[in-house]
């Protein structure tokens, strides 16, 4: 008896393993199977025509395009929660560390980082990020998820509506201090850490991805700012950059009593009315920055348009004086922040004749041409009281894109009257009868100058500037803080009678 149990204990040994084998077997073909289905069903392997999908690395050497929207689906599932709850790693938006609460997915960013060239020149370190996912119940759950992020003072929601294409976000940024916005970007607006910013903004708007297809309707109130010195731009000399014939950036000094500078009386009023009504035809009623055109600007924006670029569209004078003598002209969101502070400053500091003189005195009119005394000597061989009104429009009108009417139409020989027309059609000052008389006349450049060997074909208003100088008065630099000046308390020139036709037409 003995010897037959101790035979048997073997074998109920295997029997018991072949069981637990059995169940584990199964277990995991379950657990596969259901993870198979939860993958299957939230369509990350959709790659349909036009799918959005990314590559995917699961296994070392293994790479499958995965459903963007899917792999949404799939990290807000109960499954997905579970996997991802405590996972750090660090990528190129900085470090981040994902939790589970309860159904919603946190990803917390710090430190964070952008790296986009069409949001700045270097990448740009954003204070700590958190985003909050949350997929919703019921009928929806497969197509729709709340998103909620917030960065220092400023929270913003979203709803995600999810489809193998892309993702549409229809967001809502509630009212927030403008001040507080510009603190999250303060590292790429160093100005924000210098300046007195008051107002309030509130948006919505939808973004379609990957497309980036938007649509925003912002208002902003109270906007005010001060402590950027811009009052300095009130009298005396300044420097500027303008673009020589050669295309490099040469630094000049001008200002009131310099040779090349044109006083009120010396710009007439056709170029200025003929800018305005080109550039910036609400120049007299807003403060710096015109909403009208910034809504309608946004309304519209394509997702070929880098993040900022559609706004050049909505640059005021202001705006582009701003970008003339502080931020220059590289093409990012973060040099429009930047222009806006100090185009809003300087519509309090400085007012509306004053800007409008400075603007005219540096604007870009084409390679060496800066301000409207080279511009009208070098097209048209005249004094700036002296051009018609054709000519002032067409001086305007390619103010848009000065180097290339310069080559396609100046150097050619060529003038193209369409956009000229078109401007002095604006310029509503001018009785109609002349403005349509004025628009069948014939319109020619003076002859170019052909310099000669070894000279130079740049015409800048002002003067070259010495090092030192430059040291001492140049203004692009961000200014410091100075308890000295006291910008609320500077006095606004009164608007030139020039303008005061400009203000009845408009």
């Amino acid at each position: 008896m003995h010897v037959e149990i101790t035979r048997d204990r073997p074998r109920a040994r295997w029997r018991l393993l072949l069981r637990i084998a059995g169940a584990t077997a199964l277990g995991t073909a379950l657990l596969l199977a259901t993870l198979g289905v939860i993958i299957a069903t939230s369509g990350v392997f959709d790659r349909r025509a036009g799918a959005w999908t990314v590559p995917l690395s699961p296994l070392p050497g293994v790479t499958i395009e995965a459903n963007v929207a899917g792999l949404a689906r799939l990290a807000t599932s109960p499954i997905g929660l579970r996997v991802l709850d405590g996972q750090a790693r660090t990528t190129r938006l900085g470090h981040l560390r994902l939790a589970r609460e309860h159904d919603t997915l946190v990803l917390h960013c710090a430190p964070c980082r952008l790296t986009d060239p069409r949001i700045a020149t270097r990448t740009v370190a954003l204070p700590a990020v958190e985003l909050r996912v949350t997929r919703r119940t019921g009928i929806e759950s497969n197509n729709l998820i709340d998103l909620r992020v917030s960065a220092l003072d400023v929270q913003a929601s979203a709803v995600a509506t999810l489809a193998p294409t892309g993702i549409t976000l229809a967001w809502t940024l509630p009212t927030v201090p403008v001040a507080a916005l510009y603190r999250v970007l303060a590292d790429a607006v160093p100005e924000a850490r210098l300046a007195r910013i008051e107002g309030q903004l509130q948006a919505r708007g939808t973004l379609a991805l990957p497309t980036l297809r938007a649509r925003s309707d912002v208002r902003i109130d109270g906007f005010e700012v001060g402590g950027l010195t811009t009052e300095r731009l009130q009298s005396g000399w300044f420097t500027f950059s303008c673009r020589a014939a050669d295309g490099s950036a040469r630094s000049v000094m001008s200002g009131d009593g310099e040779s090349g500078w044109l006083d009120e009386a010396a710009l007439g009023t056709l170029l200025p009315a003929a800018v305005l009504a080109a550039e910036d035809q609400r120049f007299l009623q807003h403060a710096g920055f015109d909403p009208v055109e910034l809504t309608q600007v946004l309304a519209r924006t394509d997702g070929d348009d880098a993040p900022g670029a559609a706004l050049r569209g909505a640059s005021t004078v202001t705006q582009q004086l701003a970008r003339t003598l502080y931020t220059g002209p590289e093409r990012t969101l973060a040099r429009k922040l930047r222009e806006l502070l100090y185009a809003v400053e300087m519509e309090r500091t400085l007012g509306k004749a004053r800007i409008l003189q400075l603007y005219l005195n540096t604007v870009d009119w084409g390679p060496g041409l800066c301000g409207a005394r080279a511009a009208a000597r070098t097209y048209f061989n005249k004094r700036v009281t002296q051009l018609s009104p054709l000519e002032a429009a067409w001086l305007a009108g390619v103010l848009r894109a000065p180097h290339a009417a310069h080559e396609r139409q100046f150097r050619a020989g060529q003038a193209d009257p369409a956009r000229a027309q078109w401007v002095l059609m604006q310029m509503r000052e001018l009785p109609r009868a002349q403005r349509e008389r004025a628009a069948r006349q014939a319109l020619a450049f003076a002859a170019p100058v052909r310099p000669r060997a070894g000279s130079s074909t740049t015409h800048l208003t002002g003067r070259a500037t010495a090092p030192a100088e430059l040291a001492r008065v140049a203004p692009r630099p961000p200014p410091q803080p100075a308890a000295a000046l006291a910008p609320t308390s500077a006095p606004t020139p009164p608007p030139a009678p020039a303008l005061a036709v400009h203000a009845a037409a408009l």
